[in-house]
């Protein structure tokens, strides 16, 4: 079946693992912030933002996943996951529930592992 878009296939068996598992956590950070489920809307509002937002990090990270599977735009997807995790990293320390860091700082980690595998 031809795809109207190449998805990534990288050199290395590694490399195509490390890219399509941080795809993966992407996809599924966005379809559980797309549930708008009143525990993660509080969770948003908790770290000061709208309750809303919640819809707009999943768009973003929905578009990150598939920038990451897409052939030639691997590098733009990895610089938004970085940016989308750099924000959660920095909203959970402003209000020191540091109980919260590890999730984005193991997406954050897929991300560069990811974006480093390419140059080996």
């Amino acid at each position: 079946m031809n795809l109207p878009i190449q998805t990534f296939t990288g050199a290395t068996v590694l490399e195509n693992v490390l890219v399509w598992l941080a795809a993966a956590a992407f996809l599924v950070g966005a379809i559980v912030n797309a549930s708008g489920h009143p525990k993660i809307r509080a969770g948003f509002v908790q770290l000061g933002f709208p309750f809303w937002w919640c819809w707009v990090t999943s768009a973003l990270e929905l578009v990150a996943a598939l920038l990451l599977i897409t052939a030639g735009t691997r590098y733009i997807g990895v610089g938004l996951g970085a940016c989308i995790m750099l924000a959660a990293i920095a909203s959970v320390v402003r209000i020191r529930n540091y109980r919260e860091l590890p999730p984005p700082m193991l997406f954050l980690l897929l991300l560069i592992l990811a974006g480093l595998s390419g140059l080996a």
